[in-house]
């Protein structure tokens, strides 16, 4: 055994209780389901809320990237930042008098979040827990001053508008929700099939370990320096793609667009949503878009709602939404037992 897999051997916790073996490769069903129910649901519905529905899969990428970081021991504010640095790069390419192709620039947005993410690392990882949250709201907030304060490049407050949608591909036009809808599904299942097999992986498993007890991964010899890097700089890659798709699907961006209330939301999709399992915060952002489309009416209270959610989240669940799903849906198998026998 490799001292990656130790490491993960040991700081993985005993269940206090066994329970039901998961049928192999069971974690797989669910996606070509929740592909085809999208895709379904797509096709019959209307302009506004096919809108929504591209939100919510660029929202969920987001989600899926902040995820990824998280499993290293850290809650990074600076998300939303990185998604911001793709979408800027992505404007920048595609309406300047040398505009280029959408799909270069869908490469060259995530690249340029990945090569920010690596500069920070060093300054940044070398803190932990709050204060680590607290060094990435600083580099949140001093790149979305970035964003307003050179102005020449970024338009400052005025942001940069007319941003234009991806040329047709295989005679499939992307001018509309629908054809924008298949684009995003596409990249939104890739992401989350690559996410979800390396968080399964041994790298996954030794990321996770190094955050649950960083010294002892170290005293076995796995470099944390190195694998909570990689977390860091694959969930800001992930952030920077989003925001590519979020400046296209928009057509303007703004620098408020990549500020505390939008980081507030990804961060509150974790905390009601739990992220233990790799569906948790898809589920908590799936609530909170429930609520915000509920009371789009009354815009102004819908934050309040989702503080009362994740206060309610962090006192009554202890886990989340998936741990209340796992509690009902995964019986010990003790009391199964016990109830055949009675």
């Amino acid at each position: 055994m490799s001292m990656e897999q130790q490491a993960g051997v040991i700081a993985a916790p005993m269940p206090a209780v066994r329970r039901r073996k998961a049928i192999p490769g069971g974690e797989w069903f669910g996606l070509p389901i929740g592909l085809v129910l999208l895709g379904v649901l797509q096709a019959n519905l209307g302009v506004y809320w096919g809108q929504v529905l591209v939100l919510f899969l660029i929202n969920a990428i987001l989600v899926m990237g902040f995820r990824l970081i998280s499993t290293m021991g850290g809650w990074s504010f600076a998300h939303v930042a990185f998604a911001g640095l793709g979408a800027y790069t992505m404007a920048l390419l595609t309406t300047g008098s040398a505009a280029v192709s959408f799909w270069l620039a869908l490469l060259a947005g995530p690249c340029v979040a990945a090569a920010v993410a690596m500069l920070l690392a060093y300054p940044v990882l070398r803190t932990r827990q709050y204060n680590f949250f607290l060094a990435t709201f600083a580099a949140s907030a001093a790149l979305q001053q970035s964003f307003i304060q050179f102005s020449w490049i970024t338009g400052g407050n005025n942001g940069i508008a007319f941003i234009p949608r991806p040329a047709a591909l295989l005679g499939l036009s992307f001018d509309t929700a629908r054809g924008f809808f298949i684009l995003v599904l596409v990249l939104t299942a890739i992401v989350t099939v690559g996410l979800r097999a390396l968080d399964r992986s041994r790298i996954g498993r030794t990321i996770k370990a190094v955050a649950a007890n960083e010294q002892l991964s170290e005293s076995l010899g796995i470099d944390a320096w190195r694998y909570r890097t990689l977390a860091f700089v694959t969930g800001s890659t992930i952030a920077g793609l989003a925001g590519v798709l979020l400046a296209s699907f928009n057509g303007i961006i703004n620098p408020i667009d990549f500020g505390p209330a939008f980081m507030f939301k990804i961060v509150a999709a974790a905390i009601v949503g739990g992220t233990t399992t790799f569906a948790g915060p898809l589920l908590g952002l799936a609530y909170l878009t429930g609520l915000e489309e509920l009371f789009r009416g009354t815009a102004e209270y819908i934050p309040l709602l989702w503080g009362i959610s994740v206060i309610g989240a962090l006192l009554l669940t202890r886990g989340g939404l998936e741990a209340i799903l796992m509690r009902a849906f995964r019986r010990p198998v003790g009391a199964a037992s016990r109830g055949r026998g009675a």
